[in-house]
């Protein structure tokens, strides 16, 4: 047992050396993404904090080695449906993990690794909960303690309560301790009834071609594919590490696997380019081979990340992508549309 939580220990010390080459965020050869996900899975916690920011609650784990890991605990049962608009509800701890996963087969390779993972609140996170989370914690009627944490949005009575085995599942992520730099979104949402400059004007890409390089605009169309397959309609700002925007805060996807809000794609249509790279790789994927490979990698999870309406969904969603793609080229022909980076 102590030589297996010295070699996860070694291969997280790995992953830091290796960080960010010029292709990944992470190390994606000779096996390491498993066994740093092993790692993540398996280490024994060693500290338990409320993690310093947010809107919502997540707690920070600090596990063998001194690495670190936001975790952001269940909410909801796979089955559900949230209705409302594309921001609503709390995060789904299921659709970070599953945005992993979706990323890498996409070859979205700035992502963060992460897993489900369960922690045992009386074994796990009582003995080594700083002060601060445990005064943010509060037993329920059956004796159990529950956390409600320290956010933005937090609330006493919105409680993450212990299963009956005493243990709270949540998505594991690897907390990236570097520096990034910070960029609104321009394609944000205003989060009230007022409409953002990008749904009044369809020409709005050119404004936005005037203050970023082709290179970034098409970072900006990539993150707006994976986000409208999953329907993540939350990402107001965006974070940039080595020129590269790094896909942080996936929660909101997964949400009602019958609703798809085009406008996501909004960076797509209203501005007709694609990295050709990002074209190639996407017809690959045709016919179904885009989930299936989602759920042939996650496997090693040994645990449901979507339903069968979500993954159907996805599929919907690229064959829509698809479409996109084809009125950009009979609008502008496939030289103007493509892109080589």
């Amino acid at each position: 047992m102590l030589l297996m939580a010295f070699f996860l220990e070694a291969v997280l010390h790995l992953l830091y050396k290796q960080w960010a080459s010029e292709e990944s965020l992470f190390p994606l050869k000779n096996g390491l993404p498993g066994q740093i996900l092993q790692a993540m899975h398996t280490s024994q916690i060693v500290l338990v904090d409320n993690a310093p920011k947010g809107t919502q609650l997540k707690l920070l784990l600090q596990i063998e080695g001194k690495h670190k890991l936001y975790f952001k605990p269940k909410r909801y049962q796979l089955s559900d449906v949230i209705n409302g608009n594309i921001y609503a509800g709390f995060d789904r701890h299921n659709s970070e993990v599953f945005a992993y996963y979706l990323a890498i087969v996409l070859n979205f390779t700035w992502i963060a690794p992460s897993v489900i993972r369960k922690i045992h609140v009386n074994n796990d996170i009582l003995p080594v909960a700083t002060i601060g989370l445990k005064k943010t914690m509060v037993k329920n009627a059956s004796g159990s303690f529950c956390i409600y944490g320290k956010c933005y949005y937090c609330k006493i009575n919105e409680t993450v309560c212990p299963d009956d085995k005493g243990q709270i599942e949540g998505a594991a992520i690897l907390y990236l301790d570097k520096t990034f730099k910070i960029y609104k979104s321009p394609w944000r949402r205003s989060y009230t009834s007022k409409k953002m400059e990008w749904e009044k004007d369809n020409n709005f890409c050119k404004k936005v071609i005037s203050t970023h390089s082709t290179k970034r605009l098409l970072n900006l169309i990539d993150v707006a594919i994976f986000d409208f397959l999953i329907q993540n309609g939350d990402r107001h700002r965006y974070e940039v590490y080595k020129g590269k925007i790094v896909l942080f805060d996936n929660g909101k996807g997964l949400g009602n696997p019958m609703v798809d809000e085009l406008d996501i794609l909004a960076p797509l249509y209203q501005c007709c380019m694609l990295s050709s790279s990002t074209w190639q790789h996407l017809e690959m994927l045709s016919g179904g081979s885009l989930t299936e490979t989602v759920k042939l990698l996650s496997s090693f999870q040994q645990a449901k990340l979507a339903t069968e309406d979500h993954y159907k969904a996805v599929e919907r969603r690229l064959l829509k992508i698809y479409a996109t793609v084809q009125y950009c080229i009979g609008k502008h022909s496939s030289a103007k549309v493509f892109k080589n980076t």
